[in-house]
């Protein structure tokens, strides 16, 4: 089971390695938009952090404290995210779209760090 939480970490690390890094190549753009790598690692980062969530909760041998208000703030921010990227897809020049999921992006990865 540590295998699958270290793989679930992992996973989870690179969607947000995508959705930031995807906005980040954007800056000097001339034309801002949702990409779709902010879409798959806006999907990503959903579900790898809610089979976290199941995974810590389920199995108590792994030892991993859970703070659920964090837990849930982060979910919404996930949840903003993915519903934002998806509209992104929709809307190629949407720059408004791109701005706030890489925002979101930022502070749900802040959140992970110093909460």
């Amino acid at each position: 089971m540590e295998l699958l939480a270290h793989l679930l970490v992992f996973l989870h690390l690179l969607a947000m390695a995508v959705l930031v890094g995807s906005f980040t190549t954007q800056l000097s753009a001339p034309t801002k938009r949702v990409t779709p790598g902010q879409w798959h690692g806006a999907l990503l980062a959903l579900v790898t952090g809610v089979l976290l969530v199941l995974l810590y909760s389920l199995v108590p041998s792994l030892d991993e404290h859970l703070d659920h208000g964090k837990i849930a703030v982060k979910l919404l921010i996930s949840l903003a995210i993915a519903v934002l990227a998806h509209q992104g897809r929709h809307r190629p020049e949407w720059k408004a779209g791109w701005l706030r999921v890489g925002v979101l992006s930022i502070a749900n990865t802040a959140i992970a760090v110093f909460w």
